[in-house]
């Protein structure tokens, strides 16, 4: 017998991977939901609870997240890592029941996969990866409803991922394969993306007839691209890192130069924060290409979707 809120069939999304059967239909929702909040829209969540715990801070997740559970009817919850401290001041089973016993939904931002897959495993109600060490699809949705909106469609288009093949690189992969999309992905031979995930990636991408690409030439890889996209070169927690970094990734810098290898009508991404004159030019962030605050934007609409997709 379960005595907790969840009714035993809970969803969670920790990978891409867990929207393979209906992602497009949740990019479909995200966009009527954009449309419909200029309106008024219905409140499908409404009396509903989002727990959020965050072990790393965000401007965009947690306000994406808060205010989009506002939008829906419901509302949100904001867990600090002082007052959670999960696997330190609590085992993440305990966290996990406790959280499961207030609230219908749990948004975690953490810095290890392993651990945000034992809370889901732990908590009877569903749990929605806000970030981790390995992925990050609340962003990827966000950003293919982006490339959606401005482009009319996903299918066939290349899309260009320069720099560290890290966890927004991960989802990429995943996203873009499960889309059709075309990718490259640019990086130095030993920041390259998760092995596993970008098997997992290829499968897919062969059955839906598109290519993903690994390489090291950055200009290579942006000749003829549709969407250059790129990410900052030190995470948080690797600040230690930080001069080795910006030397090492230097050659990876979104720029003029490189920008003029992909189409004319390009468009430039990044999931911010962004840090102009490090991994892109302010002339390309600034410039008419650029459609990182429509991006940031899209967060709300594109987790508004997967928030109705595992909670109403």
């Amino acid at each position: 017998m379960l005595d907790e809120l969840g009714d035993g069939l809970k969803r969670d999304i920790i990978s891409v991977l867990d929207m393979k059967d209906d992602f497009e239909h949740i990019l479909s929702n995200a966009v009527k939901m954009k449309k419909d909040h200029k309106k008024g829209q219905k409140e499908p969540l409404k009396g509903k609870v989002l727990g959020m715990v965050f072990e790393k801070p965000s401007l965009r997740t947690r306000i994406s997240f808060e205010v989009g559970m506002g939008q829906l009817g419901g509302r949100a919850i904001y867990l600090s890592p002082d007052e959670v401290s999960i696997g330190k001041r609590e085992s993440v089973s305990d966290v996990a029941h406790v959280l499961s016993r207030y609230v219908n939904g749990i948004m975690y931002r953490a810095f290890s996969n392993q651990v945000m897959r034992e809370l889901a495993q732990n908590a009877s109600v569903p749990v929605i990866n806000g970030l981790d060490d390995v992925e990050h699809p609340c962003q990827c949705a966000a950003d293919m409803l982006t490339i959606l909106e401005k482009k009319g469609k996903l299918a066939g288009l290349q899309l260009t991922y320069v720099g560290d093949g890290n966890n927004v690189c991960n989802s990429l992969l995943l996203g873009a394969a499960l889309v059709g999309m075309n990718m490259r992905a640019a990086t130095p031979k030993d920041f390259r993306p998760n092995a596993d995930i970008l098997t997992k990636a290829q499968e897919i991408a062969q059955a839906k007839g598109c290519k993903l690409e690994l390489m090291s030439n950055p200009f290579q890889a942006a000749e003829g691209a549709d969407v250059i996209y790129t990410d900052t070169w030190v995470s948080m927690g690797q600040e230690k890192e930080t001069s080795e970094r910006e030397k090492l990734f230097l050659p990876y810098q979104v720029n003029a130069r490189m920008a003029e290898r992909a189409k004319k009508d390009f468009l430039f991404m990044h999931c911010l924060p962004a840090h102009r004159g490090l991994e892109v030019s302010a002339e390309v962030i600034d410039g008419p290409n650029s459609f990182v605050f429509d991006q940031a934007e899209n967060r709300l609409h594109a987790q508004k979707a997967i928030l109705v997709a595992v909670m109403a």
